[in-house]
C-alpha cells in the first residue's frame, strides 16, 4: 500500500493533485478542503495517502492531516458509502463538523450534506458514533504534513533519533522560533537537538 507519498507539486485543481516523487508522477484524489490548503505548484508537499483498489483501477486518496485520513475510511467502511462518497462529503463539511453531527445523533443535520439521504445518516450515526470520539482526539495533534518542507524534515530525523512524535514537533517549534522560518533542515536539526 501506499500509505505516504512527499515530493514535488506539480499540478493541482479543486479535487486533484498531482505529486512527483523519484521522476514518477502520482495523481492524489483529495478534498475541496485539502485542495484549498496545499502549497503552490512547485513546492514540496507531503500527503497521508490511502490506495483504493478495484478491479479496473487503483485510486489514489491524500490527505494533509491524520484526522481526515481516519475519518474517510471509517466512512468508507459504513454500507452505501463508497470513496468517491466519502470524498464528497469531506468537500462539503469539515470533520469535526461531521463528527459533532455524528456525535449528537444529529441524522437530520446530516442528511442537509449534499449525497445523504435519511437513510444513509441514519446508518452513519449507528457506524460511527461510538469512534467519532476516538477520530475527534486526532484533531489536537494538528499534523506535520502540514508544516513546511524543512520543518517535516527536521521532525523525522530526530524520529530517526529515536524521539517521539510530540516531542520532536515541539523540539522544531522551538528551533522555528529562534532560526526564523526560513531556516534550513541542517540548521534546525541542531537548534532542535538542543531543545528535546
Amino acid at each position: 500500500m501506499i500509505e505516504r507519498l512527499r515530493g514535488l507539486l506539480v499540478q493541482k485543481t479543486p479535487l486533484m493533485a498531482v505529486i512527483e516523487c523519484g521522476g514518477v508522477g502520482y495523481g492524489v484524489n483529495v478534498s475541496a478542503r485539502t485542495g484549498d490548503l496545499l502549497p503552490a505548484e512547485g513546492s514540496e508537499v507531503a500527503m497521508l495517502t490511502h490506495l483504493v483498489v478495484r478491479e479496473d483501477s487503483l485510486t489514489l486518496y491524500g490527505f494533509l492531516e491524520l484526522q481526515e485520513k481516519e475519518l474517510f475510511l471509517n466512512l468508507i467502511d459504513v454500507t452505501g458509502i463508497g470513496p468517491k462518497m466519502a470524498q464528497r462529503i469531506l468537500s462539503s463539511i469539515s470533520p469535526n463538523d461531521l463528527l459533532s453531527l455524528i456525535a449528537m445523533e444529529d441524522s437530520k443535520g446530516l442528511s442537509k450534506i449534499k449525497g445523504i439521504g435519511k437513510k444513509t445518516s441514519e446508518l452513519l450515526v449507528l457506524a460511527l458514533k461510538d469512534k467519532a470520539l476516538s477520530i475527534s482526539a486526532t484533531a489536537g495533534e494538528k499534523s506535520s504534513l502540514a508544516l513546511p518542507f524543512a520543518q517535516q524534515e527536521a521532525i523525522l530525523a530526530l524520529h530517526a533519533l529515536g524521539v517521539k512524535e510530540p516531542v520532536a514537533k515541539k523540539a522544531v517549534e522551538k528551533a522555528v522560533e529562534a532560526l526564523g522560518h526560513g531556516a534550513d533542515v541542517g540548521k534546525l536539526i541542531a537548534e532542535a537537538l538542543r531543545h528535546v
